[in-house]
């Protein structure tokens, strides 16, 4: 560090003073600094980046950990204690920031601080005996340091000279291997991004409406560049009143090479703002600019910046996209005020699941429209509005009108997708969103919906491809944490155990649920019959979990373990562990819907009632399915009739719904299915039947295929971790 002048000393107490006397409060960070030591946010920033070449965030972040380290060393107190009182929410947290910076754990602050001056002492005491033993040696060794020093000489000649004729040799011979090498390693370094949420410099609160819908416009911009990867606005949401976390540990946790930064206020007609593309690895500013403008140009204001960040990382920007970008979403600056104004409160309204923010939302939307009725966006944000008020019509209808203005949004194609997916048109829906994808590369949920069609389908392959991409893209942990869940059970389902497990102790790290990890584990181990296993990790989730809260895929642990009790055939234990279920659902006002493998657990037990209830919904519940498919897709439902009839011990019919399922195209199967097939109890009266035999070898064969197909595909793209070890 340069030495500093008399008034950088002086700045610097001061800025220290402010730190220490908000020390504990986590919520002090940039802007608060900023406005105690009287200079703008940037401003502030440029001054620390000269004298220490630090951000804000960096600054305030170490002056924290330097004080506790202090408070480690001196005062008799806990790591948690210390993260609470120097402003971190998290101890663990802190414990991570604590040895990123000093390269040990908090700890050991204390131990390694009695060491040192315990070696600093014996230091001391041995230093004259040392220097005397030193002087005797000095003339013994200068003899032989100079035969050394001759040697080492005529070494370094000769490497030095074999070097020059090595990399002679080496950039003559071969330099188009070295240049096409390097060009390949670029090639596969994707340029990653992130568009931080912008600073509302202006002292009225209301504005944050127009600076968010800046970072929006610029976002959306640049997530329209394929050679780019976008992290999209619910995983920066998340840094939007950070104060104590730097760009780069922002960027590792989004995964991305940069940061845009911005702030900005408008007062009138007339804008101002600044914006700065940061490298995250090294933290230093790629560029920082100073916009003052009118409001009607912000339209080129937002299509330049995504151009120029581009340009600055060497993105590759088609003609197409260029023409995307540099179009104006609308003709009217005041409809794109109204727009964002909207904008705003809709998306308070998503977070909040605020119905009255959504109605004050329609009003500017529809004022837009009022003022530019060409303008895509509002129509978009309607339709998705209107299907939150369970009015699929209407959203249909404003999906259609922002694409008749707009065939390249896509916002509407994924609207148009969700609701023609609703209606069971599912081929129609995957063509929108492949469209969404087309014309935005970085749109998270187009992705995911279309991972969640091909699950819906069997097609493992696609699912976790589409699925993987989603989650590389969003961050926000409710749908990472949704993807991740059909990730883990997608590889289970084709029996990849490892693979599924994997994404399952992502789960663990992202929520630091473990229940999350025992499913993957239960599952796994149901796939394969070990059922006395999957007793053993139902128990453990009961434990921590005793409701089970419908949070995975709408399973109860309860159904597990009474189905694995069938399989093992110990009814009582069903029947004890159904009890379980039908109070946990009753706690929760949940209703229990007709289940064969319910009512089979009443009809062993006695309970023919309950028991008939279940079997004559079930029944129902397929035969209606059955009509509303066409032949090649009615497999499985009578495959489930199968299984009821056969349950009754109703041989005749079960064989003549089975019989169906044999001539029709085998179906892909699940590998818990396979086991079912194999081990249920339900199918014994037909277990032996050549129709029987004939079936299950279909499906194992057909499950087996799918498996190794998977498995290579996922294998040759690199998209198994176990591949990328």
């Amino acid at each position: 560090m340069k030495d500093l002048s008399s008034v950088d000393s002086a700045f610097t107490r001061e800025l220290n003073k402010i730190i220490f006397a908000n020390l504990a409060n986590e919520h002090f960070g940039v802007n608060e600094l900023a406005r105690e030591i009287g200079m703008s946010r940037f401003s502030l920033n440029r001054k620390l980046h000269f004298i220490y070449h630090k951000t804000i965030n960096q600054y305030i972040r170490e002056s924290r950990l330097q004080r506790a380290m202090e408070m480690l060393q001196q005062e008799s107190v806990t790591a948690s204690e210390v993260a609470f009182k120097v402003g971190f929410s998290s101890p663990a947290y802190f414990s991570t920031c604590f040895s990123e910076y000093f390269g040990y754990p908090p700890g050991e602050a204390k131990k390694r601080a009695l060491k040192s001056y315990e070696e600093h002492k014996e230091g001391l005491q041995s230093e004259h005996t040392v220097k005397k033993h030193d002087f005797l040696q000095f003339r013994k060794k200068s003899s032989k340091k100079k035969k050394k020093i001759r040697l080492f000489i005529s070494i370094v000649f000769i490497t030095v000279l074999f070097t020059i004729v090595f990399t002679y040799f080496f950039n003559s011979v071969i330099p188009e291997t070295s240049n096409f090498n390097k060009d390949n390693h670029l090639k596969k370094q994707k340029k990653s991004i992130a568009v931080l949420p912008f600073i509302n410099d202006s002292k009225d609160p209301e504005n944050v409406y127009f600076i968010n819908g800046v970072m929006e416009a610029i976002l959306d911009n640049l997530s329209k560049i394929e050679d780019l990867e976008v992290r999209p606005r619910t995983s920066v949401e998340l840094y939007r009143n950070n104060s104590t976390k730097t760009i780069p540990q922002i960027a590792r946790e989004l995964g991305v090479n940069y940061i845009i930064e911005g702030s900005g206020q408008k007062i009138g007609d007339q804008v101002r703002l600044t914006i700065q593309l940061i490298d995250a690895k090294s933290d230093n500013h790629l560029f920082s600019h100073q916009y003052s403008l009118t409001l009607k140009d912000i339209f080129n204001l937002q299509s330049e910046v995504a151009i120029k960040v581009a340009d600055e990382i060497e993105a590759v920007i088609t003609v197409g996209e260029k023409e995307l970008i540099k179009k104006p979403p609308t003709t009217s600056v005041a409809a794109w005020e109204m727009y964002s104004r909207g904008l705003e409160l809709h998306n308070i309204a998503d977070i909040d699941n605020n119905i009255e923010n959504n109605r004050q939302a329609i009003k500017y939307f529809e004022r837009a429209i009022q003022l530019d009725s060409t303008y895509t966006e509002p129509y978009v944000q309607l339709g998705w509005i209107y299907n939150s008020f369970n009015q699929p019509d209407s959203a249909f209808i404003h999906a259609n009108k922002a694409l008749h203005f707009n065939d390249k949004n896509s916002d509407a194609y994924v609207l148009k997708g969700w609701l023609l997916a609703g209606n069971g048109l599912d081929k129609k829906a995957e063509e929108a969103f492949n469209l969404a994808i087309l014309y935005n590369p970085n749109y998270a949920p187009a992705y995911a919906l279309l991972g969640d069609m091909y699950y819906d389908r069997g097609d493992s392959y696609k699912t976790i491809k589409n699925k993987l991409k989603a989650i590389k893209l969003e961050s926000n942990s409710i749908d990472k944490r949704k993807n991740l869940i059909s990730l883990w059970d997608s590889f289970n389902n084709v029996g990849l155990y490892e693979e599924g497990q994997k994404y399952a102790e992502k789960l663990i790290a992202l929520t630091g649920d473990s229940t999350y990890y025992y499913w993957s584990l239960l599952q796994s181990d149901y796939n394969l019959g070990k059922y006395k296993s999957v007793v053993n990790y139902a128990h453990k989730i009961y434990r921590v979990d005793s409701l089970n809260l419908g949070k995975l895929l709408g399973f109860h642990h309860s159904y597990f373990l009474g189905n694995t009790y069938v399989n093992l055939r110990d009814y009582k234990e069903a029947y004890r562990v159904l009890g379980k279920y039908a109070t946990s659902m009753k706690l929760q006002g949940r209703k229990i819907e007709p289940y064969h493998y319910i009512g089979y657990i009443y009809l062993q037990n006695g309970r023919k009632e309950e028991a008939k209830f279940h079997f004559e919904g079930s029944i129902q519940d397929r035969l209606w399915w059955i009509n509303q498919k066409k032949p090649m897709e009615v497999s499985p439902p009578n495959l489930g009739l199968a299984f009821i009839y056969a349950a009754i011990s109703n041989k005749a019919k079960a064989l003549e719904h089975l019989r169906v399922v044999n001539r029709c195209a085998p179906f892909l199967y699940t590998c818990a299915q396979i086991t079912g097939f194999k081990i249920s109890p339900m199918v014994d009266c037909i277990r032996n039947e050549p129709e029987y035999k004939e079936f299950l070898k279909n499906a194992e064969t057909r499950y087996l295929e799918e498996h190794n197909k998977v498995e290579k595909l996922l294998r040759r793209e690199g998209l198994l971790i176990s591949s990328n070890k």
